[in-house]
């Protein structure tokens, strides 16, 4: 699969392929081997090149912010007409802050079902309100964060699990 990211005005490719039992990562024409992947929400676990990585993100519209050793990293999605995928975490199970706030609106439920697009949690930063949507359809499975309370970059707000049929 072939991703493409804008990172301080400059335009990376990324593309991952999977090799015998791990993947293979070539960022500009660079190759890393990535091992032990394993996700949980919005936390990638893995091993590059046998050192160990515990990356947070977040996705907020077309933004893709990254929380990896104590940095944080804000990626645009880049879209041509090769590239129609979208991005590697399009179909998140998660709804986690971009930044640091204050929530000042849960307007679901556990049990709801929700639409992708659909508003699951509005949070306060700077004076101005981010509603934060639902990546995908799914049933809001956990909320983690009460009205009026504050939350960190890349915390999950609200957790999803996949609708029945």
């Amino acid at each position: 699969m072939e991703y493409r990211f804008n990172h301080l005005d400059r335009d990376y490719a990324i593309v991952i392929e999977k090799h015998d039992d791990g993947y293979m990562a070539i960022i500009d024409g660079k190759q890393y081997r990535i091992d032990e992947f394993r996700q949980y929400s919005n936390l990638l676990v893995f091993r590059l090149d046998g050192i160990l990585h515990h990356i947070r993100y977040a996705r907020h519209k077309e933004t893709i912010h990254i929380a990896a050793a104590g940095e944080h990293y804000s990626f645009d999605s880049v879209k041509d007409q090769k590239t129609s995928r979208g991005t590697a975490v399009e179909k998140s199970d998660s709804v986690s802050s971009p930044m640091p706030g204050l929530v000042v609106k849960i307007p679901v439920e556990i049990g709801d079902h929700v639409i992708a697009g659909q508003t699951l949690a509005i949070v306060e930063a700077m004076k101005m309100q981010n509603e934060l949507p639902a990546p995908r359809d799914g049933v809001v499975k956990r909320i983690c964060f009460h009205e009026g309370e504050q939350v960190d970059a890349l915390q999950v707000i609200v957790d999803l699990e996949e609708t029945e049929s």
